[in-house]
């Protein structure tokens, strides 16, 4: 067996190798097709804009209606309201405040590059959870009332385990690692091609995409247990009573575990596993 022991090193770099090299293949048509996506989107949109600027016509400029809370996401999906959490997040914790609002549906991302963001009387607000501090305080709504010190702190650990940590695993499964044909999701092919690039470079620079797939997938199995624990039989995260500012979080995240998204997670989250 000793004569084995110096090939053993080179067997597990030439595996890394091979592993890195269909990584980096993958990466590269990923790329390719984004940069195909954007090049048809940018150019139907060059294209309208020169059409209209011959043609006259103007820019239809829409009266948006003072005090009411404009929520600019993506167009609705098949099976859930948005495909996105935070968007989700955004409109089911204005229904919960009782806030007035108005959907503006499409594709147009803040300045940030992101969506949801929200306009009121003319003021701009980009990223979910500012958007729901800024309306809380405008509006005189406090969904955490009646949470003591301690809780509000176990409601930042949960806020961090869904957006910081378990929201990887949803992007890295559905727009990177998942057979399902994202097609059934309700995304047109030139979206998904824009947008899984996309969101795998953004995860790579946020670290995450540099695990594995299956310990991206254990990773996603231990935080979907962490909430299960931290809820327990509870109606809510703290309690039976009303929901707080994250229970919108983990609902927006955890709906599209269960009703967008085939695979381990789906499968763990409804106990199949």
């Amino acid at each position: 067996m000793n004569h084995l022991r110096p090939r053993i090193p080179l067997l597990t770099s030439n595996l890394k190798i091979n592993y890195l090299a269909k990584a980096n293949q993958s990466q590269i048509a990923g790329f390719l097709k984004y940069a195909f996506a954007s090049t048809v989107f940018n150019s139907f949109k060059a294209y309208s804009l020169i059409k209209n600027k011959i043609e006259g016509k103007k820019p239809v400029v829409e009266e948006i209606p003072k005090d009411t809370v404009i929520i600019y996401q993506f167009p609705r999906a098949v099976n859930t309201p948005s495909l996105s959490p935070f968007c989700l997040k955004l409109e089911t914790w204005c229904r919960a405040a009782n806030i007035n609002y108005k959907n503006k549906l499409g594709m147009k991302l803040s300045s940030r590059g992101s969506v949801p963001f929200i306009r009121l009387n003319d003021y701009v607000v980009e990223d979910s959870e500012k958007c729901i501090e800024y309306l809380s305080k405008v509006f005189q709504v406090d969904l955490n009332s009646e949470l003591s010190e301690e809780q509000k702190a176990v409601a930042r650990a949960a806020l961090a385990l869904t957006e910081d940590s378990l929201k990887w695993s949803m992007v890295l499964h559905r727009f990177w690692y998942s057979r399902m044909p994202k097609q059934e999701i309700g995304l047109p092919l030139l979206s998904i091609w824009f947008f899984s690039y996309k969101m795998f470079r953004a995860s790579w620079y946020s670290g995450a995409a540099r695990y594995t797939k299956q310990e991206i997938y254990e990773k996603g199995k231990r935080d979907l247990s962490a909430l299960d624990t931290l809820i327990g039989n509870k109606k809510f995260l703290l309690g039976d009573t009303r929901p707080c500012d994250v229970d919108f979080a983990i609902f927006g995240l955890c709906a599209q575990f269960k009703y967008n998204d085939r695979g381990p997670l789906n499968q763990h989250l409804l106990g199949k596993k």
